[in-house]
Parts: structure tokens; C-alpha cells; sequence
């Protein structure tokens, strides 16, 4: 029987995506927060412009989230001229000069990138321990960054990264934002099947489960390559719809989120975004392609189109 082009592809790919992390992922991970480059080039140091609590000053920086600044002073990582402090809401005084791991604060350029994350890799160690981290991925120098969002062990594909807080919470915010699916399934999805899951399904204790397009890419002897546009993020609900019409998913991989596509980028790699793509995310067309027009109201716009 003649194995499928997408199942080899993505066996290559995976293999391709552990190689990558064995060379960057060498050391055991840290659960404290990152810790600031020294190999960056030099730039003047940030000092605030007002007296601030010394976690805000850490994140006006752009140093991360309340969170990180929050444990990053808790550590004793950071100090406040010559005095360590540890407390994360003690006043500064404008102008202050303040070091984070005995570098001086700089003004942290915010970046944007677009991430293929492969199969086995988590984005906190609490959804793996022992599993690769998506941080051991990126770049070191570049401080504070986070995904906007997460994609479990099992699922591979498009995550969106920065250090920008604010973008994030849009980006995670964006309710109706549209998630874009590749998934591969055992079995021949019957065109009876596909209308039902374009018409919704109710699972018990998750609500109805209605993609806002599906179609069939291609059909093998015993398995089947979907496309499932998700309004939101519906990723568990997707997995336990099609265990309750009794096909195993063998595959899923997050093709597109909102106007950024993963495109030919291979396992492991990481892309700057292009401006009109960071723009797509900023209210109130959040996550909509540059120039798309709104979708009718449930989508039904989007039905129509439904491989056979």
C-alpha cells in the first residue's frame, strides 16, 4: 500500500525538527525567566522618565510581562544602582539607574516572528516536562519573548511570537480570529460526515462544535487530509469531533492564524512577520488579511466551498 505524501512529509519534517532542537536545546531548561544577552550591541541605557514601581520599569523597558519582571526581581536578578532588591513593587526614583543580571536596562526593540513549532515541543514546561521548550528556538538575544498563545505536544504549525505584551493580548484576545487546520485522520471522511460537521456538532460539556469552513484535500484508502477553519481557539473541540464520528486523528498542524500563514517554513524555523502582517492584528479588523472584507454574519460566507 503506498504511504501518503503529507504522512512522509511530516515523519521528514518531525525528524528534521529533533535534529534542530538537539542542537539547540542541549542544556536543561530554566525555569526562571531568560536571562538578558551580553552579546547584544551596545545601546544607551533606559532609565525612567518618572518614579515607577520596579517591575512597571522592567516592562516599560520591554523587558517582558508583569509576571517575568515580577519573578526576575523575586530572584535578586536585578538592582537599583548599587543595591540589589528583591521586592518587585519598590519605588524608584526617575532617572534610576537599574541592572538586570548587571546589565544595564536597555530599550528593548520589539520584534514580531511567525514559528513553525514541531511535533513534541511545548511552550511551557508545565504542558511537558522533560519536552523540548519553544524558547530553546529562539534567538537569545533578543529579550522577553513569548508566544501569543499555545499549541499542545501533539499539534505542530504556526505560532505567533514577540515580545510585544500588548500585540499579544490582542492577538490572543481576537476571539474572532480565524485558525486555520491541516489535519489528517484513519479512515475515508464520507461527504454525509462532512455535512454535518458543517452544519455543528454538539459535544457534551464543550458546546457545539462548528467550523467556519471544511473541506476534504485528498483521500487515501484509509485516511483522510482535511482543511478545518476554526473561528477562535477550538483545537480540543476539533480533536473530540472527530473521535465522535470515529476517525483517529493522525495529524494536525495549524496552517494560518488570522492574515499570517505558515507558508514553506520548515519545522523549527522562525521568520520575521512583514508590517501589514503585524498590522492585521490592531482593532478592530483583528487578525483580518490587509483589505479582507468582513465575513457574513456565522460564517456563511465561508460554506460554501467544500472538497469532494
Amino acid at each position: 500500500m503506498a504511504k501518503s505524501p503529507d504522512k512522509t512529509a511530516d515523519k521528514t519534517a518531525d525528524k528534521t525538527a529533533d535534529k534542530t532542537a538537539d542542537r539547540t536545546a542541549d542544556k536543561s531548561p530554566d525555569k526562571s525567566p531568560p536571562r538578558a544577552s551580553r552579546g547584544a550591541p551596545a545601546r544607551q541605557p533606559w532609565r525612567p522618565d518618572r518614579p515607577m514601581g520596579l517591575s512597571r520599569a522592567l516592562m516599560k523597558a520591554g523587558y517582558g510581562t508583569r509576571r517575568w519582571a515580577d519573578a526576575a526581581v523575586s530572584a535578586g536578578r536585578v538592582r537599583v544602582g548599587a543595591d540589589v532588591v528583591t521586592d518587585p513593587r519598590r519605588m524608584i526614583a526617575a532617572d534610576a539607574a537599574v541592572f538586570l543580571d548587571d546589565a544595564p536596562l536597555i530599550k528593548v526593540e520589539r520584534v514580531y516572528y511567525a514559528f513553525h513549532k514541531p511535533l513534541r515541543v511545548v511552550c511551557r514546561q508545565e504542558d511537558g516536562p522533560g519536552r523540548r521548550l519553544v524558547e530553546d528556538f529562539l534567538p537569545d538575544e533578543v529579550i522577553g519573548l513569548r508566544t501569543a498563545g499555545r499549541l499542545d505536544a501533539r499539534t505542530s504549525g504556526l505560532l505567533l511570537i514577540s515580545n510585544d505584551g500588548a500585540w499579544i493580548t490582542r492577538v490572543t484576545g481576537a476571539a474572532g480570529c480565524e485558525h486555520e487546520y491541516k489535519v489528517q485522520v484513519e479512515g475515508e471522511v464520507s461527504d454525509l460526515q462532512l455535512t454535518v460537521i458543517d452544519a455543528g456538532i454538539v459535544l457534551p460539556g464543550l458546546g457545539t462544535f462548528r467550523p467556519v469552513a471544511v473541506k476534504v484535500l485528498s483521500r487515501e484508502r484509509d485516511r483522510t487530509m482535511l482543511s478545518l477553519t476554526l473561528r477562535g481557539g477550538q483545537a480540543r473541540q476539533m480533536r473530540r469531533m472527530l473521535a465522535t464520528l470515529r476517525h483517529k486523528v493522525l495529524m494536525v498542524r495549524r496552517e494560518r492564524l488570522g492574515g499570517v500563514s505558515l507558508g514553506d517554513l520548515a519545522p523549527g524555523g522562525l521568520r520575521p512577520l512583514s508590517p501589514p502582517e503585524v498590522a492585521a492584528f490592531a482593532a478592530p479588523a483583528l487578525g483580518r488579511p490587509p483589505g479582507a472584507t468582513p465575513a457574513p454574519a456565522g460564517g456563511a460566507g465561508h460554506r460554501g466551498a467544500r472538497g469532494r
